[in-house]
């Protein structure tokens, strides 16, 4: 029996934990999130802050790499959040939510470099 969610997709969900971050419209970072899997549409992850379906959102993944001294480059993108759900609150008592997020738009360079990370994982 087939899965009609994974039906509606159009690029396969790799599953990875990369730190990220949502961000404001002056970079600030306002919630501190965990990708769980990835593609070249979107991602599901947990989250520190909650928003509301169909809000945009600046995120910023933290894609390996080992050239750096922190061993990773962030690469930033727009994101819509399509699903969210409160979860249990974490062990510290702080408030945790899922979201799927949809990337409506992916430049070129973000895109090749998304494709390079998904190859390898």
């Amino acid at each position: 029996m087939s899965n009609t969610i994974d039906e509606r997709r159009q690029h396969q969900r790799r599953d990875t934990v990369l730190s990220m971050q949502s961000r404001s419209d002056k970079g600030e970072v306002v919630a501190r999130m965990t990708a769980r899997n990835l593609s070249l549409g979107g991602l599901y992850c947990t989250s520190s802050k909650d928003y509301p379906e169909m809000t945009r959102l600046a995120v910023r993944l933290l894609l390996p790499e080992p050239a750096n001294d922190d061993g990773t480059e962030p690469l930033d993108l727009e994101a819509v959040v399509v699903r969210r759900q409160e979860l249990a609150r974490g062990s510290n008592g702080d408030d945790r939510y899922e979201l799927a997020l949809f990337f409506p738009t992916l430049e070129p360079s973000a895109k090749q470099r998304l494709e390079g990370y998904l190859a390898t994982t």
